[in-house]
């Protein structure tokens, strides 16, 4: 079996046939030549995941299609790549903690960025270690401590709120128990009163 044979998973000589392609995905909304021919102008279908496929530096080579299920296998690494630039797909809906949509510090772009190296929490920024920070560029290891900060003052408002709810709860129910002795005491007091049985 030759290496050129989209069938040879173990690629029999050292050159793997799909890296020697371009592969880029792309929005496309392709032109829909019935309702053209019907309204007498250019009308333009649903936009549509499209894949460009080519040889590089040969222009006659250029397939121009809509994405199918065997691209998405082909090239895996470049379909979820384009999937998260797009933001088609959330990696982080069920990692917890404080999302970084919640997080009012960074812009759209910043956290465009941020999901698309896999930061979905503030608490994955304040954890990231120096050579995850180097690959969010020169403002890294500032976002890193905003991120510790603003986490310390979530985490103390939080510990704050809960414990004056507690101390509210406890005053509700200090009063409750002194309305309720005072319900009681004449009750003792009319027992103490009453005649001992002959």
């Amino acid at each position: 079996m030759l290496a050129s044979d989209l069938n040879n998973a173990e690629f029999a000589n050292p050159m793997d046939p799909e890296a020697m392609l371009h592969v880029e995905f792309y929005w496309n909304a392709p032109i829909s030549k019935w309702q053209s021919e019907l309204s007498g102008k250019e009308v333009r279908g649903a936009r549509i995941p499209f894949v460009r496929i080519m040889r590089p530096g040969d222009n006659t080579s250029i397939h121009e299609t809509a994405v199918r299920d065997d691209h998405k296998r082909r090239w895996p690494q470049k379909w979820l790549a384009w999937q998260m630039k797009e933001g088609l797909i959330e990696g982080g809906a069920e990692i917890p903690g404080w999302k970084i949509e919640e997080w009012p510090v960074i812009n759209d772009e910043q956290r465009h960025e941020l999901k698309y190296l896999r930061f979905f929490t503030v608490e994955q920024i304040a954890g990231a270690s120096d050579a995850q920070v180097q690959r969010l560029g020169i403002g890294g290891i500032g976002m890193r401590e905003q991120a510790r900060v603003a986490l310390k003052e979530r985490n103390r408002a939080e510990y704050k709120a809960e414990l004056e709810a507690k101390d509210k709860e406890l005053l509700d129910m200090k009063a409750r128990l002194a309305k309720l002795e005072a319900t009681l005491t004449p009750v003792k007091q009319d027992t103490l009163t009453l005649p001992k049985g002959k």
